[in-house]
């Protein structure tokens, strides 16, 4: 039986960072993982959480309104393997 796709939200210390749309909550957190990996030191180095604490990083379901987000981008997705992020908030990178 196929698993259907759900919206999942980054949030980093109560910012919900972005959000995209994944089938396991295992898959969620990798692409967490990855970005990360790449973007997180940008993001703590413009001191957008205004705290020396280590950031709270957290995977979960997409809340009603960024979902909503998510799906007014009207994301076109290539392949199943593709995930396209939609950003919540705007940072610089």
């Amino acid at each position: 039986m196929p698993f259907s796709r759900s919206t999942f939200t980054l949030d980093v210390n109560g910012v919900a960072i972005f959000a995209f749309q994944a089938k396991r909550h295992s898959e969620a957190e990798e692409v967490c993982r990855q970005w990360t990996a790449q973007h997180l030191s940008k993001l703590l180095a413009q001191n957008v959480f205004k705290s020396d604490a280590p950031p709270s990083i957290n995977v979960r379901i997409a809340r009603a309104d960024e979902r909503a987000a998510y799906e007014a981008a009207n994301v076109q997705v290539a392949s199943e393997d593709d995930v396209t992020l939609v950003y919540l908030v705007n940072f610089v990178f």
